[in-house]
């Protein structure tokens, strides 16, 4: 690396939900000039410890615990580990001093971004919820801009932010199909692990589903675990109408060939969907911190795009309910479609990064227009 590259900072990590929308701008700033020198700061045991060095990014790795639902023991030792990895941060920032620092949520963002405000360093915070992590609601005072996925994040934010939408990848938005066919078609996925509750659930519906006059194309991504149960449940479908995989590795086609989709609700799930245009019944899953997946969900669902239900109601029959309501009726379901193409940013990658751009040249940036 050139000696004189001016050096970025992305720290946090954990989940995909952070990680990959900071890769979509760390590719986005390479691609722009090759005189960047970026580091990601990141845990010990997320998604960054493989990924990023993957993509071509040095890692420094940070000892880190949560907090919330330990023991007494637990969170005093959670927060020496915090205090540890500010004082390493700091240690850093000091002899390579950044131009820049971009949080993006996950444990390790607040240390690191709690060095670089110390220490002067612009910050700049990425949150990719509609109802903003602990992490960056403690610090968004301390940026110089905070982007976010919509208003209703921001005004949880006491009004902080620039609403740039979260990064996807271009393919969700090029990615062509033609929904309404015959018959319908119908995407059920829980995420590269799946999702156990949502898997179980589709026991009774596959049965009630099957019994209906034009039972509609089902892909079902069941994560390792499920897949031989699920493959049960579908014995007495028709055998020309469904898939049933552990892993989906092609999602943009995949989406682009679904009239709905049956999914969770995490932030890049929700943004994903929006750039393929698809209606949604969102499960949230429930144990997710500050049960963000539900607020990100009702966001959703308010705007037209998506029904909800609780994942606590998956032993009821609502499930099986709604799916023969919605695919007994294309006109709703493109309605819905629509309605979430109208929350998508095509150009969410561009905004955020000519905001890093500014804060590294010096230029002051609004943190309360969207």
């Amino acid at each position: 690396m050139d000696k004189h590259a001016t050096r970025i900072v992305i720290a946090g990590g954990g989940t995909g939900g952070h990680l990959f929308p900071a890769l979509a701008i760390a590719d986005e700033l390479r691609r722009r000039t090759t005189s960047r020198d970026i580091v990601f700061i990141g845990g010990k045991r997320g998604l960054e410890v493989r990924l990023v060095p993957l993509a071509g990014y040095p890692l420094r790795t940070l000892s880190m615990a949560g907090i919330k639902g330990r023991g007494v023991v637990a969170r005093v030792g959670a927060g020496f580990l915090a205090l540890v990895a500010v004082v390493r941060c700091l240690g850093w920032m000091v002899r390579r001093r950044p131009a820049l620092v971009i949080g993006v949520g996950g444990y390790a963002s607040g240390p690191a971004v709690l060095a670089a405000s110390l220490l002067g360093i612009p910050i700049m915070l990425m949150e990719q919820n509609h109802f903003p992590g602990a992490t960056n609601r403690l610090l968004a005072r301390r940026a110089a801009v905070v982007c976010v996925p919509s208003n209703a994040a921001r005004e949880r934010l006491g009004g902080i932010g620039v609403v740039t939408g979260n990064p996807v990848r271009a393919e969700f938005f090029r990615a062509q199909d033609n929904p309404g066919g015959d018959p319908l078609r119908l995407l059920i996925f829980g995420g590269s692990r799946g999702a156990h509750s949502i898997n179980m659930a589709m026991g009774p519906v596959v049965r009630g589903l099957a019994n209906t006059e034009n039972p509609p194309r089902v892909v079902h991504q069941t994560g390792q675990n499920d897949l031989a149960t699920v493959r049960g449940f579908y014995e007495t479908y028709p055998s020309d109408r469904f898939e049933v995989h552990p892993f989906l590795d092609d999602m943009p086609e995949r989406l682009a060939a679904a009239d709905l989709i049956v999914c969770r609700a995490g932030a890049m799930t929700l943004a994903e969907l929006a750039a393929a245009g698809r209606a949604a019944i969102l499960i949230p899953y429930p144990h997710a911190a500050d049960d963000h997946q539900r607020h990100n969900a009702q966001t959703v669902v308010d705007a037209g795009a998506a029904r909800m239900i609780a994942d606590d109601r998956l032993e009821t029959e609502e499930l099986e309910d709604q799916l023969k309501e919605l695919l007994a009726d294309p006109e709703a379901l493109g309605r819905m479609g629509d309605a979430a193409r109208r929350l998508a940013h095509p150009d969410a990658t561009t905004r955020i990064t000519d905001l890093a751009e500014s804060l590294i040249h010096g230029e002051e940036v609004g943190n309360r227009v969207s």
